[in-house]
Formats: C-alpha cells, sequence, structure tokens
C-alpha cells in the first residue's frame, strides 16, 4: 500500500510538471484571447458572434486533441438594444450620457429623480417609507467589497428600487473615465422597470444636482425582444465515464455588447482552454473525468449553466467539484482568488492545497448567485469560482462591463500562471478520493441561502437574482 501511494505521488508530481512547462513555454492562450476578442468581437448572449465564438472554440477543443467536442444548443429570449435618451429637464436642460441595461423595457417618460447612495438595505432605511414611489432611483453600480463582507450586486440594487415602488433604476459606474457601465437587468426575461447605465459623470452630475433640491429626468428607451438560440461548447479530459466521479472546470465566453469583454470573461475562457490543452498532455494520469464546458449567456443570467444544470441533473450527484472560471486575471500572477459557494469545509482544504503546490491563493465561503457555479451550488455539487482579486486602484468591476474591458488591460504572464494554477488544481481534485466537499440536499442549501445576503432577494421575490423563468 505504502509503495501504490508513493507512486500516485510521484505520478502526480510528474504530471504537475509537465503542465506547468507546457503552460509556461506557450502563448497560445493570449493567441486564442486576440482571437476571440479582435476578430470575432463581443459574443453577446444569443447574438451572432456568440455563436461564432461558440463554434470556433469547439474547433479549437478538438484541435487539442478533446473528446467528443461538441455544441449543446438552448433556446431564449434574446434582447437587442435601441437608441437611448436620457435628459435632465429640471432644473436644467442638459443631456446626460446613458445605455440601457440589457432587457430594459421600452419607454418615454418624465419622473422625479431620487438618490440612494450605494442602494444597500441601510440606504433606504434612511428614507421616508414612500420616498421612492414613482420616482427614478438612481444608486451607485457595484462597490468593492470589504474584507468578509458583503456588495451588493445590481440585481439587488434593483430588487430594492423595485421594493420601494421605483418607477425606473439609474446604474452609476464609480470608476471615472466616461464609461457608461452595462449589465443584465435579468435572467433572459424582459425586465420589470426601465433601467440606464451611467458613467461616473454622468451620475455624479445628478447627485450634485439633487444636493441643490428636486431633479426631474426624461428618459427614452428602445428595446426589442425575440426567441434567438445560444450554445455551450462542450468537450471530455480523461478517462471514459463510466459512471463513477468526474470533475466540471468551465467558464463564460459571452460578453456584453458594448465590449469584447477581454477580462470578464475571454480571459476565464482561454484560462480553462489552455489548462485543458496542457492536461491532454499527461490524460492517462487523470484519475477521473473532467468536462470541459465554455457557458454561453452568462452576462444575460446564467442562462447556459442552469441549461447544463438541467438537463445533466441526473449526473450531478456523481460531480466532485465544479471548478468555474471568471475573470482570472484582473491583478497580476498570483492574485488568484477562490471562492467556494456554500461549502465552508473546503477553505481550509484548498488553503492547505494552495501550500502544497507552494502557489497560495485566497480562498473564502460565500453565495454569490452571480456565476455560473450558481445552478450547480443550488443541486447540491461542491463548487466555487476562481477569480482574481480586483483591480488596483479601481472600485467594483473595474473596467469590467464598459466599453473600456479591452485586450490591452490583459497580462498575459497571468494569463499563463491562472491556466497553470486551474490545470494543478484539477489534478489535484481528480487524484483525491477524500476529496472532502460533502453533497447538499436542496433543503440545505436553500437554508444556506437563506441565510446569506440574498436572502431577502429569495424571500421576496420567489426566485434566485439570476434564475430564468424557466429554472
Amino acid at each position: 500500500m505504502a509503495r501504490a501511494t508513493a507512486d500516485r505521488v510521484d505520478a502526480l508530481m510528474r504530471a504537475e510538471r509537465a503542465v506547468l512547462g507546457e503552460i509556461h513555454a506557450s502563448d497560445e492562450a493570449y493567441r486564442n484571447l486576440l482571437h476571440l476578442c479582435d476578430i470575432i468581437g463581443d459574443r453577446f448572449g444569443g447574438s451572432e458572434s456568440e455563436r461564432q465564438g461558440g463554434a470556433w472554440l469547439r474547433d479549437r477543443a478538438a484541435q487539442y486533441g478533446l473528446a467528443g467536442a461538441r455544441l449543446q444548443e438552448f433556446r431564449h429570449l434574446g434582447w437587442q438594444r435601441g437608441p437611448v435618451t436620457a435628459r435632465i429637464i429640471a432644473p436644467v436642460d442638459r443631456a446626460i450620457d446613458a445605455i440601457a441595461l440589457p432587457y430594459s423595457p421600452s419607454c418615454d417618460f418624465e419622473g422625479e429623480a431620487i438618490w440612494v447612495g450605494q442602494g444597500e438595505a441601510d440606504d433606504y432605511e434612511k428614507l421616508p417609507a414612500d420616498a421612492c414611489q414613482g420616482k427614478i432611483v438612481v444608486s451607485w453600480a457595484e462597490s468593492t467589497p470589504p474584507p468578509g463582507g458583503h456588495a451588493s450586486h445590481r440585481r439587488e440594487k434593483t430588487g430594492r428600487a423595485l421594493a420601494h415602488g421605483a418607477r425606473a433604476f439609474l446604474f452609476v459606474n464609480q470608476n471615472a473615465g466616461n464609461m457608461a457601465i452595462t449589465g443584465s437587468l435579468t435572467a433572459g426575461f424582459e425586465g420589470e422597470l426601465p433601467a440606464l447605465g451611467l458613467p461616473l459623470e454622468s451620475g455624479d452630475y445628478v447627485r450634485r444636482l439633487l444636493e441643490r433640491g428636486p431633479v426631474r429626468l426624461r428618459i427614452q428607451i428602445a428595446s426589442s425582444f425575440a426567441e434567438t438560440t445560444s450554445v455551450n461548447v462542450l468537450a471530455d479530459l480523461g478517462p471514459a465515464d463510466r459512471g463513477g466521479p468526474f470533475l466540471i472546470t468551465g467558464a463564460h465566453y459571452d460578453a456584453h455588447d458594448v465590449a469584447v469583454g477581454a477580462l470578464d470573461n475571454t480571459s476565464g475562457t482561454v484560462v480553462v482552454l489552455e489548462a485543458a490543452r496542457a492536461l491532454k498532455t499527461v490524460e492517462a494520469l487523470l484519475a477521473v473525468p473532467v468536462r470541459v464546458i465554455l457557458f454561453a449567456c452568462e452576462e444575460i443570467g446564467l442562462l447556459g449553466a442552469w441549461h447544463y444544470a438541467r438537463a445533466m441533473a441526473a449526473d450531478l450527484p456523481r460531480c466532485r467539484f465544479v471548478l468555474n472560471v471568471d475573470s482570472p486575471v484582473k491583478s497580476h500572477p498570483g492574485d488568484e482568488s477562490l471562492s467556494v459557494c456554500g461549502f465552508p469545509e473546503l477553505v481550509p482544504h484548498f488553503t492547505g492545497m494552495g501550500q502544497d503546490l507552494k502557489y497560495s491563493f485566497e480562498t473564502r465561503d460565500r453565495i454569490s448567485a452571480y456565476a455560473d457555479h450558481f445552478p450547480f451550488s443550488v443541486a447540491g455539487v461542491p463548487s466555487g469560482t476562481l477569480g482574481s482579486r480586483p483591480t488596483s486602484g479601481m472600485v467594483g468591476r473595474g473596467w469590467g462591463h464598459t466599453p473600456a474591458d479591452t485586450v490591452d488591460k490583459v497580462n498575459p504572464k497571468a494569463l499563463q500562471s491562472a491556466a497553470a494554477l486551474v490545470a494543478r488544481l484539477l489534478l489535484r481534485i481528480a487524484h483525491d478520493e477524500s476529496f472532502p466537499g460533502r453533497h447538499r440536499t436542496r433543503a440545505e442549501m436553500d437554508g444556506t441561502i437563506d441565510a446569506s445576503p440574498i436572502g431577502w432577494y429569495v424571500r421576496h421575490f420567489k426566485r434566485y437574482p439570476f434564475q430564468p423563468s424557466w429554472a
């Protein structure tokens, strides 16, 4: 037994060294990122660009020797932006820059604005009970969470505005540079109220006027909706699936229509693909199958992940772990951060794994409903997302969800480091027959989510913040 254990450890170490050499001796991930961003484009959910991206990624996976590279098609409601006008009509007459948030309905009306600061619960508690009724609520966009704390997502801030009777919602970037911020209003269905994303310069102007007295705005949004299709990209690594445990690793390859999403999440897409390419060279040393999934439509409500989790629900009790990768290179190499979603027993395990790898990374447990791990977490599968710490000197998403999320923001060395970490994590988890992640029942997950910062949202709206109508 001791000899067999030593042989397994030796095989694992040889495999890790091989993938490290393969990844750090190649610029494949960066060249793939350039093609997706510079040639294919934004890959917005349901668009022709997204379908082209999916087909190209399938072919790339096949070229790397991944088994069964294929597309998984699903239907959903698509959204297309039209012209937008946002104008202050009192106390001055002046247009302000703004864009519609995806899935915002069309509108044309005037209304009084009200400023709610960060749009957190305590901001509303400072206002009279009916202060927002029928008004245009103006809120800062996502902020950087404090250590161990929570900063509300756009969907939570929209939810509070709705719960307080808002007629419309304006979402203001906290980073300078005249970058109007975007982000889906819903999970692939028509939004509950009109909503705009504003650059800091426009939103702060409205805020300053409100300090002087009442402000009235006119909002005009033209949007269109139509049924469309998208595709997840699926491929396989390792031994054949014979009914035992397996791993899932994935990333979303779609972006928003205002930018190519180089950081969020073309970087995650090419990191997963690069990790899979390197692991293919040591495939015989993978102890369990690895399913590689590049998800569509994450930015409009995790639609690809929800579809896959529903279609493959019978398999999920066998899944050892879901390693999602989203925006892993916002900072420097070595600044990766793993968030597990309702599985606190995994925090010390992954912390120790980082020490063993001689490549420590931040690990925490928190419920986040806004990345592709979440549908799997809801199903009770141990899961988490590997991202990175916020961009230095910037608030919240930084360049993400703005036209500034471009290739020049991506550090090629950070791509290599993140891909190497993903490959090594998959190797370690695949070899770990005593992996401590425990599957939860739906009732257990419901209780964990209810006790989390999004619990109020689920109780009030009877759905998760990002949950399509069919999920």
